[in-house]
């Protein structure tokens, strides 16, 4: 007998909020990996080692080649479910069309906030593309719609652009979510058009910044102004020179949208499941996680904000639920799971199997910084472009870098995303920590450096703009 399965990645979603604010998930949900730990700290080397298995330093996609174009099929776990139709919709842009990762798949669908019929005209892309302005915009707008194979679906699409592009600046709700309502339709569709057993990935990006109010969150949940976003303050001036009293209200105001985003997936996803069970016959079963989690400034989170140069139990520990799996696991499993696992239990599931998975040692790696870069001199920028690897045992994590600083933390299974520095100075890294890793730190920040693609600088200004919103750039 062969499953269904749906991969839902809730993109920057950390454990603990997740228990907080996700209460419908949780509730559909029949068994929970409680230790779950993501393979590394920000999108592209995570989701490279969900499909691969493989860390970040061994799959070779990371900080600097965020390209997945070289990555077959056969180098994933799809090629051991072959009978499955491989879908995917993602709204991430590095999980996108643009880097390739959508090259292992049958058939994927990359997402855009602004653009909510797929089918239709990417209005983005046309105003880049266009020199007019004014009524003359307009005009050959209309003409263009009228012209494309779905017309409507594109007159759709340049109403609520233009829509959104307006009340976007004004003190009301932004109008249109951040791409959730989208992947679940497009998600819906494809698996309505499918026929025989399928693998459905989703992206939601909705709880990445930047966050804002938008029409559809809980307003009982967060204190923020309508016109509020979190390109208020800079993540590197926090990071950087630490948390002041400026900070204090817009650091709420994020943790709080943060939060009603989280509610805002659990509703849509939870209803989007529900569509998909109705959908089909088969058996299918939906696994819920995230790529990576988030920093929020908070003490165990080293005061760090956003999602680059750490490793922190905010990043690695994300939820990892199931709905509708066959029998065989415990409602809690309270050992470590990775990432670097999730491929063979997306098999073992299709195949109507409840793998045992679970280690007590798991590793996880960061090649550099993932998102832009601090400002200052070339020091600076080494630092936070440092690479980063970890390996846990018990209560017990182990930090390490190529700058050769080395740390050890306190862990606690009861508390998610809760870390503690055990002791002040340097600590010896233990060889079954190492082992984990097939060539040394440093060397293989140097020559990853050494080969570093300038994929990123090749994206079209639509991708670029894209970027840009959710603070790549």
């Amino acid at each position: 007998m062969t499953r269904n399965v749906v991969l839902i990645c809730l993109d920057t979603v950390r454990k603990d909020y997740f228990d907080d604010y996700a209460p419908r998930l949780q509730e559909l949900a029949s068994v929970s990996f409680e230790q779950c730990r993501a393979a590394s700290g920000w999108s592209t080397p995570s989701h490279a080692s969900i499909l691969t298995g493989a860390l970040p330093h061994q799959h070779g996609i990371h900080t600097h080649n965020r390209d997945f174009a070289d990555l077959s099929r056969s180098d994933t776990f799809l090629a051991d479910i072959p009978d499955h139709t491989a879908l995917g919709a993602s709204a991430n842009v590095y999980a996108s069309s643009t880097f390739g990762f959508d090259a292992v798949f049958d058939r994927y669908s990359d997402i855009a906030p602004h653009r909510r019929f797929p089918d239709g005209m990417d209005m983005e892309k046309f105003i880049q593309d266009r020199d007019e302005d004014g009524v003359r915009r307009y005009l050959e707008f209309l003409r263009a719609a009228l012209r494309h194979d779905h017309t409507l679906e594109s007159l759709g699409n340049g109403v609520l652009f233009k829509a959104n592009d307006l009340f976007r600046r004004a003190p009301v709700p932004k109008v249109l979510d951040d791409g959730a309502s989208i992947v679940s339709s497009e998600g819906r569709s494809m698996v309505d058009s499918t026929e025989g057993p399928f693998f459905l990935f989703t992206n939601f990006m909705d709880a990445h910044g930047p966050v804002h109010h938008v029409l559809g969150y809980d307003r009982n949940l967060h204190s923020a102004p309508n016109d509020w976003t979190s390109f208020a303050f800079d993540d590197w001036e926090i990071n950087i020179e630490g948390v002041s009293a400026d900070h204090e209200q817009d650091i709420r105001y994020h943790r709080e949208l943060y939060g009603a985003a989280i509610d805002y997936l659990d509703r849509t996803v939870a209803s989007f499941i529900a569509e998909i069970q109705r959908q089909t016959d088969r058996e299918t079963t939906f696994v819920v996680t995230a790529d990576h989690g988030e920093n929020l400034a908070y003490p165990e989170d080293d005061d760090l904000f956003g999602h680059t140069s750490s490793l922190t139990e905010s990043l690695l520990h994300v939820p990892c639920y199931l709905i509708n799996p066959p029998e065989g696991y415990e409602p809690t499993e309270p050992s470590y799971f990775s990432h670097l696992e999730l491929g063979d239990l997306i098999v073992g599931l299709a195949n109507d199997e409840t793998p045992s998975l679970f280690r007590e040692r798991v590793p996880a790696e960061l090649i550099g910084v993932s998102i832009g870069g601090p400002p200052g001199g070339p020091e600076e920028y080494r630092y936070w472009d440092r690479m980063l690897r970890c390996a846990y045992d018990g209560e017990r994590k182990y930090v390490w870098d190529s700058l050769g600083a080395s740390r050890k933390y306190e862990i606690d299974h009861e508390r998610p995303c809760w870390q503690r520095r055990a002791n002040n100075d340097d600590v010896a890294i233990p060889s079954w920590a190492r082992a984990f890793f097939d060539v040394e730190i440093r060397a293989y920040k140097e020559r990853a450096q050494a080969i570093e693609t300038d994929t990123d600088q090749d994206v079209d200004a639509t991708v670029e703009r894209r970027l840009e919103e959710l603070g790549y750039r």
